[in-house]
């Protein structure tokens, strides 16, 4: 298509819907796939001016020749308040075009308007198509704004750290909204299944009492399935500051919707999993900052790590749970006890998995002694800098088994 695509800055499903629905008001007889049509038929056709609107609308929502003086009159009420110039006997109508940066227009309605949906006025945000040659912008808010094809798309692969507190938070919010599938285990109670391996004796006895005893179909039963614990361990310290605030939506997805265990650490391991099942995620996160005393300060991994294991409750939540480590391996702790705790972490936990933002550069190398002495007791080792780094890190909380730690460098 050679002109600029029409409504580049409206919603197109919002349009279509209130469009049809403006249409039943006044007879026209238009479905739910009709309107699906029209969105779709819009995004591949992308009509350039009001005329080739007007025939992917009256193609996709008319089905009756008895609706077209109704559909006719909607289209000229909505877009010029006056009688169509294309009639329907027509195939060449004149063409209104759109200003060529492709914004739409937005047209002030009397006090007493109604929305597009009610079938009377229009809407106060009514697309109005502009001349290409007598655009007048009366405020800056009476154009609607360039969209882009998705702020989250925009920064998928943008490193976190170079990310600003804005954006930061709407990765954030949409990262607590997508993660809906959590780790799971087999349990040991049983749930009638159709392929099942164990033979469900009490119920095929039962059914065979309607065929004289005799069983004529067997019944099975299979394991349930219920949630496995996940245990997050984040390196808060200043060396972690660029990556925390995003991890900290993650750990607060984990928490609401996996019932997670989230611990922080500098010089200290502290829980903070009742601080993160806060409503609000920015008062969630605040609240955490609050009660992490030596955030930003030095790094002691074994020796929180020690803490978490030693302890009589919190060692519990490690056993036969998924691990999530995240930090850049910098401790100020010897090595030989970081491997220790990692080799006990290791004889607990169902899967470690390690993230490591550092480890997004090509020529990475585990030069630290502390990230040196834990990488052999992990099952993944991932960099989780950016968005779509993160989805290898979520994945690898579902996985199914253990993974081989990949090569540095791989990244």
């Amino acid at each position: 298509m050679d002109g600029p695509i029409l409504f580049r800055s409206v919603d197109i499903a919002v349009f279509a819907t209130s469009l049809a629905n403006r249409l039943r008001l006044n007879g026209v007889g238009v479905g739910m796939a009709s309107t699906e049509r029209f969105s779709e038929a819009f995004f591949r056709c992308q009509p350039n001016d009001k005329s080739s609107l007007y025939w992917v609308a009256r193609t996709c929502l008319v089905h009756d020749r008895r609706d077209l003086a109704a559909f006719d009159s909607v289209f000229a009420e909505v877009f010029d308040d006056q009688s169509l110039a294309v009639s329907r006997g027509l195939n060449n109508p004149q063409p209104a075009t759109v200003r060529s940066s492709g914004s739409v227009a937005m047209r002030s309605a009397p006090d007493n308007g109604l929305s597009l949906a009610s079938g009377r006025n229009v809407s106060e945000q009514q697309p109005e198509i502009v001349d290409n040659q007598s655009v007048v912008e009366d405020s800056a808010d009476s154009v609607l704004p360039e969209l882009l094809p998705s702020a989250v798309a925009r920064m998928a692969d943008t490193p976190f750290d170079q990310l600003n507190a804005e954006d930061l938070t709407i990765l954030g919010t949409w990262l607590e909204q997508v993660l809906v599938d959590y780790p799971q285990r087999l349990s040991r109670r049983l749930q009638a299944s159709t392929k099942g391996h164990r033979v469900d004796l009490r119920a095929t006895l039962l059914a065979a009492r309607a065929t004289a005893g005799e069983p004529m179909r067997l019944y099975r039963r299979e394991p349930r399935l219920k949630p496995r614990g996940i245990v997050v361990v984040a390196d808060v310290s200043g060396s972690m500051e660029s990556f925390t605030r995003i991890y900290l939506h993650l750990m607060r997805s984990l928490v609401i919707g996996g019932s997670a265990e989230v611990f922080t650490f500098a010089t200290s391991l502290r829980r903070v999993t009742v601080a993160l099942r806060d409503k609000d995620p920015a008062a969630a996160i605040d609240r955490m900052t609050d009660e992490v005393q030596d955030r930003f300060s030095g790094t002691r991994i074994a020796g929180s790590l020690k803490q978490l294991l030693l302890s009589p409750v919190w060692s519990n939540t490690v056993r036969g749970s998924v691990v999530l480590i995240a930090s850049d391996g910098w401790d100020a702790d010897a090595g030989v006890e970081l491997a220790r705790r990692m080799q006990q972490l290791r004889r607990l936990a169902h899967r470690i998995i390690w993230v490591n933002p550092r480890a997004a550069q090509g020529d990475y190398e585990p030069l630290v002694g502390g990230m040196e002495a834990a990488l052999p007791h992990v099952d993944y080792f991932l960099s989780g800098h950016s968005l779509n780094a993160m989805r290898e890190v979520l994945a690898s909380l579902t996985a199914a088994r253990r993974n081989v730690v990949p090569a540095i460098g791989s990244h």
